[in-house]
């Protein structure tokens, strides 16, 4: 019995497409080499035409749908911005800054650019809309811990997948 293993061949251009079903390809993942006629592989040759066909049905990942939910294949409709909040903020140099090369003042070594942090922090704004939601809902929907789930109530640091989490059943919640 064979194991599922990824393929992709991969062969050398030719113009004429009479002579692909002949040609060597290598599958990438794993080295061996096949030819579609007769065929070594159970697999389907997918043409440009083919692959561009199927990307109407692709996900877009970076929006969200009109309902706050993320986007699926069959979604339709004015997509959503995909929220980013901004958890806190420190100082971070540049290579660039070279000024210093060039005068006496200190205060060109000081940094002057802003270092975004790790996410995890709780908004203030997600705090409360995480008060309004039950929290057996939240326990249901995310299988997050009660433990975790009141850490996010009260605005204490969480783990950035939980926290994503607890958006996402939000925005069930509300919907």
């Amino acid at each position: 019995m064979y194991g599922i293993c990824p393929i992709t061949l991969l062969g050398p251009f030719e113009k004429d497409s009479s002579r692909w079903e002949t040609m060597p390809y290598i599958n990438i993942h794993d080295g061996t080499t096949h030819t579609l006629n007769p065929p070594s592989l159970l697999a389907l040759a997918q043409t440009f035409e083919m692959v561009f066909a199927q990307y109407v049905r692709h996900p877009e990942s970076k929006s969200l749908a009109p309902h706050g939910t993320p986007c699926k294949a069959d979604t339709q409709g004015l997509l959503k911005r995909y929220p980013v909040n901004a958890s806190g903020f420190h100082l971070i140099g540049k290579e660039t800054e070279r000024g210093w090369e060039q005068n006496d003042d200190i205060s060109t070594l000081l940094p002057s650019l802003r270092r975004y942090q790790k996410s995890g922090d709780v908004s203030v704004q997600m705090r409360q809309r995480l008060r309004q939601v039950p929290v057996a809902f939240l326990e249901r929907e995310t299988d997050l811990s009660r433990h975790t789930i009141l850490r996010a109530r009260r605005g204490e640091r969480v783990h950035p997948r939980s926290l994503q989490l607890l958006r996402m059943a939000i925005r069930t919640e509300q919907s």
